[in-house]
């Protein structure tokens, strides 16, 4: 480098217009190759993870039968434990007005347990009944 006078800043070697085509050239090469580095290493990533979801697909396959089995053999007995399937959202607290509540009419009638024939049950402390 070449002494400059005082105030001026060292010019750098090749700092000419050919220096700064050269420089420009060079900077370009090196963008070009770095996005080329970078489709292939995508491109690689990609692979990669095409070949290893298949590879645990091809793993699990029994896995995946198994829990299939489990599935349709549990549906029939879901719908085999009162015969009725009800699907459905809750959307607020709605009243059924379908029914009356036994617990209204006759407190210890809501305390009796259901018969399985269908019959009413009967109250102990109903004197009729007798």
């Amino acid at each position: 480098m070449k002494p400059s006078p005082r105030g001026t800043p060292p010019t750098p070697p090749g700092g000419g217009l050919l220096g700064r085509i050269l420089t420009m050239l060079a900077g370009a090469v090196l963008l070009v190759a770095a996005f080329m580095f970078s489709l292939v290493a995508l491109g690689v990533l990609v692979i990669g993870g095409v070949l290893v979801y298949a590879y645990l697909h091809w793993k699990t396959r029994h896995l995946r039968r198994h829990l299939e089995e489990q599935m349709q053999q549990a549906t029939p007995q879901r719908e085999q434990r009162d015969g009725r399937v009800i699907e459905g959202e809750v959307l607020g607290g709605a009243e059924y007005e379908g029914r009356p509540d036994p617990s209204a009419a006759n407190p210890a009638a809501a305390q009796l347990p259901r018969p399985a024939d269908g019959h009413p049950a009967e109250d102990p402390r109903d004197d009729r009944a007798r």
